[in-house]
């Protein structure tokens, strides 16, 4: 790698305070631990193909962008591909979770009919980016619109999960499920981050430095809940319970 491209590369992530390296840093450090902890077990397997997914994300696209081969379209439907096997992968690990934490028969048919149409959504998204006459404005808004949705999705399910532990009795503290630390980040991870993308495309080139800041600000959620799933694997107990 030519000293150009390390340069635009360390560029960005001092735009965003270098969060992303660290980011970075806890995805491979997760996927490594999951490797040697997933005890064969369904949920853990499908968090460790998301540990994955997110380090494919975040560090050789970011070495294709530092090249700047690409035009700037080519570069916005490259970083939507990715953006978006990365979210699937979120949205199966998360959904498979779920399914497991879940009793409620009703809840798990929601869960269901969700994770269905986020599906759809998300394939329709993918034939949309092949359209030549997609631009490349469309592409960013209907990026965001996807997140958001997403993020409701997770919400939601996290609302699920806190009606049947708070009208339930717990059979261990709260503080020792696995289920309850990671459901915990994931319900601020999302509402935190509906915001942002409901905003993000209304910021101007000029008020670059907020949306970064914004950015910044979407990466250090993702690593508190990053660290709550690593928790959740270093017990021995399913991480559902």
């Amino acid at each position: 790698m030519n000293h150009a491209i390390i340069e635009r590369i360390i560029s960005y992530w001092r735009s965003i305070f270098f969060i992303e390296p660290v980011l970075d840093l806890f995805l491979i450090s997760c996927f490594i631990i999951g490797v040697f902890y997933h005890y064969k077990n369904k949920e853990r397997l499908f968090f460790l193909v998301y540990f994955f997914s997110g380090i494919i994300l975040f560090v050789p696209i970011k070495i294709v962008f530092g090249c700047q081969i690409l035009t700037e379209k080519q570069s916005a439907i490259l970083l939507e591909i990715a953006n978006r096997v990365f979210e699937l992968a979120e949205v199966i690990a998360f959904y498979y979770f779920f399914r497991r934490c879940l009793l409620s028969n009703g809840f798990k048919r929601t869960l269901r009919s969700c994770f269905c149409c986020l599906l759809a959504i998300f394939t329709t998204f993918f034939i949309m980016l092949a359209l030549p006459g997609y631009s490349i404005y469309d592409i960013r808004v209907h990026s965001q619109f996807v997140n958001v949705i997403e993020f409701f999705f997770l919400f939601g399910m996290c609302l699920g999960y806190y009606r049947e532990v708070f009208t339930n009795i717990p059979v261990k503290t709260l503080f020792n499920r696995p289920s309850f630390l990671i459901v915990t980040s994931a319900f601020f991870y999302s509402i935190l981050m509906i915001p942002f993308f409901l905003i993000a495309s209304d910021i101007r080139i000029d008020e670059l430095p907020v949306h970064n800041l914004l950015f910044a600000y979407h990466y250090i959620l993702l690593i508190i809940l990053l660290f709550s799933i690593l928790k959740g694997f270093l017990c021995k107990a399913p991480i559902t319970i």
